[in-house]
């Protein structure tokens, strides 16, 4: 077994820097906002326009918004606010379509 630790290491490094590389976001334009547990979704809106930025739409979860940063001091200006990180707008945090209107 200690033959193989090396590889073992290597490779769950090399997985969790591809799934960071994968799941961040760019320092503007659209990404997917995550704030504290039990936020609701007009809370988190209200904190994306305070912080300057455009809400796109909710996601599968409330605490979750897709928003639109015109400028890369926007991520600063919504962690000051209350935001926990940020991710690429995809899976889980892409905006949720309305299945009644497609």
């Amino acid at each position: 077994m200690r033959q193989f630790a090396p590889a073992l290491i290597f490779s769950t490094v090399s997985f969790f820097l591809v799934a960071a590389f994968m799941l961040a976001p760019q320092a503007k334009g659209e990404m997917a906002v995550a704030f504290p547990p039990f936020t609701s979704e007009e809370t988190a809106w209200s904190i994306v326009r305070a912080a300057g930025g455009y809400v796109v739409g909710p996601t599968r979860l409330p605490n979750i918004v897709v928003a639109y940063a015109a400028d890369a001091d926007f991520q600063q200006r919504a962690r000051q606010l209350g935001a926990l990180f940020f991710l690429n707008a995809s899976g889980l945090c892409s905006p949720q379509i309305d299945r009644e209107t497609s």
